[in-house]
């Protein structure tokens, strides 16, 4: 947004109002951005125009989990994302 690195901007999280919340947000600021972007909330179908998508998924670490624990929990979180990404008919970066 403040960069002007895109024109459009897909948030998606599993939750849901989360998202539409962090879209709405970013919204409010595009009056102040050096140029006009269109930002929402949507699903993984949006991907599938995209030219990059950027994942930031993880789940955080629970107390008494080892990090080879973590690794297998995220590890199943990124293959479930990327699958649903792909199968949008996602071509890009």
């Amino acid at each position: 947004l403040n960069q002007s690195f895109v024109e459009e901007l897909v948030l998606i999280d599993v939750n849901t109002s989360k998202a539409e919340g962090e879209a709405m947000d970013l919204n409010h600021g595009i009056p102040f951005a050096p140029s006009p972007m269109k930002i929402w909330s949507g699903t993984y179908a949006d991907c599938g125009d995209a030219d990059i998508v950027v994942i930031t998924a993880g789940a955080a670490q629970k107390p008494g989990e080892t990090r080879l624990d973590l690794v297998e929990k995220n590890a199943a979180i990124f293959k479930n994302i990327v699958e649903q990404i792909m199968a949008s008919g996602f071509n890009g970066i």
